[in-house]
């Protein structure tokens, strides 16, 4: 039928037509058709008609097969990237490209033509959109989970919470109906969906944040703390903490979930294993100036003191500096600042001002060092001269002064 053929069918039918020819043998026309909807899907007046058209034909799932079949085919990729950067530009074609794995598919092929400027500059504006778009989608069902672990329901209702901005309740399909009668194992399937959120979107800030939250939630609420551990979360978790150092909400974020994570002790000598104690020491020296933070670290190493070797992991990174800083702080009266309260192994209480101290624990000038070391030397026992001082003999008038 040739180019000619193709220019006159409908872009719904010829779309239909590719499904047909979507095999190795017919290589040729597969290419020559991608050309041809890829100028349809841009044509000035007739493009997002067109986009429709071929996503109405299943045309998402088309070009991904295509991209896929003909990965070892150049010929084949060039245009069949061409034609699917065009059709993702319709409103929800993204998500739909991304909920068939779409991102997997497309970083493959990149990584394969790595050498090839046309797939390459092709491929890097697609995944630029997906993962726009995907972090996203992939916040949207962190907060589904969230929701499902808060309020104890299945994955299914907790989807119906969710509003679009139209109005209409926006709901969610779940692939195994198990999950909608057995609560814990939908939670677990739940977080497991989270993590994988955190790994794929570890540039998006808002993913992180929604992830860790999701697990605190999960920590104070859930029916099951190891689920934590059994999906991969306490990596994420320290991921999170590690790629983003300077943000507030993800330190104490980050240091609240391991404090309640502690309540088990088994889920707490398995973050002591993955790393959980040095992001908790980084963010207590990280944020000297910020009493939230340090509240909230200190907290989680008071939990994560529970078990040795962890406590062994917090000797070598210097706890006992910081320890040893907090016990020198003199305790007067908690005051009006109780609520700002830093208990350790040793159920004292410190302040704001007292933390402050702590951090910056004022010098001895000269003169007390001097003294402080004839102490030591001493004993801390005054000697008196072979000869007396003047003061044995002089007991009378003003204090330092000598009447000859």
């Amino acid at each position: 039928m040739g180019n000619i053929g193709m220019k006159l069918k409908s872009t719904e039918g010829l779309t239909n037509q590719m499904h047909l020819h979507c095999n190795l043998d017919d290589r040729d026309w597969v290419a020559d058709a991608c050309e041809e909807m890829n100028g349809r899907v841009k044509i000035m007046g007739f493009a997002a008609a067109n986009r429709r058209a071929v996503i109405r034909a299943s045309g998402l799932e088309l070009f991904l097969e295509i991209i896929r079949l003909f990965e070892a085919d150049e010929i084949v990729v060039r245009p069949a990237f061409k034609a699917l950067l065009g059709i993702i530009a319709e409103p929800g074609a993204i998500e739909h490209v991304l909920e068939l794995g779409g991102r997997e598919v497309v970083d493959h092929c990149l990584n394969k033509y790595k050498d090839d400027p046309q797939i390459k500059g092709d491929g890097t504006k697609i995944m630029y959109l997906l993962l726009g778009q995907g972090a996203a989608v992939a916040m949207k069902d962190v907060k589904r989970v969230t929701k499902q672990i808060e309020y104890t329901v299945p994955l299914g209702i907790a989807a119906t919470m969710q509003v679009a901005t139209k109005g209409k309740k926006k709901k969610f399909v779940v692939e195994d109906e198990e999950l909608e009668k057995d609560l814990e194992k939908g939670q677990k399937a739940g977080l497991l969906r989270v993590v994988g959120n955190m790994k794929k979107f570890t540039h998006d800030l808002t993913v992180q944040e929604g992830g860790i939250e999701t697990m605190m939630v999960l920590a104070r609420k859930g029916l099951n703390k190891r689920h934590v551990v059994e999906a991969d979360g306490i990596e994420a978790l320290v991921g999170a903490m590690n790629g983003y150092p300077k943000s507030y909400r993800i330190q104490w974020r980050g240091c609240a979930t391991i404090t309640d994570l502690c309540e088990s002790e088994a889920v707490c000598s398995e973050m002591g294993k993955r790393g959980a104690v040095s992001v908790i020491m980084n963010a207590y020296e990280r944020f000297a100036s910020n009493k939230d933070v340090r509240q909230q670290a200190l907290w989680a190493m008071a939990g994560l003191c529970k078990i040795p070797h962890c406590k062994a992991r917090m000797e070598e990174l210097q706890l006992k500096i910081i320890l040893y800083k907090l016990i020198l702080i003199p305790i007067k009266s908690p005051g009006t600042e109780i609520d700002v309260c830093v208990p350790l192994t040793f159920h004292r209480i410190y302040t704001h001002k007292e933390l402050d101290e702590a951090a910056n624990p004022p010098k001895k000038n000269l003169y007390d060092l001097k003294a402080d070391d004839k102490k030591k030397k001493t004993g801390g026992k005054q000697h008196k001269a072979a000869f007396g001082t003047v003061d044995d003999f002089f007991t009378q008038g003003e204090a330092g002064l000598v009447d000859w």
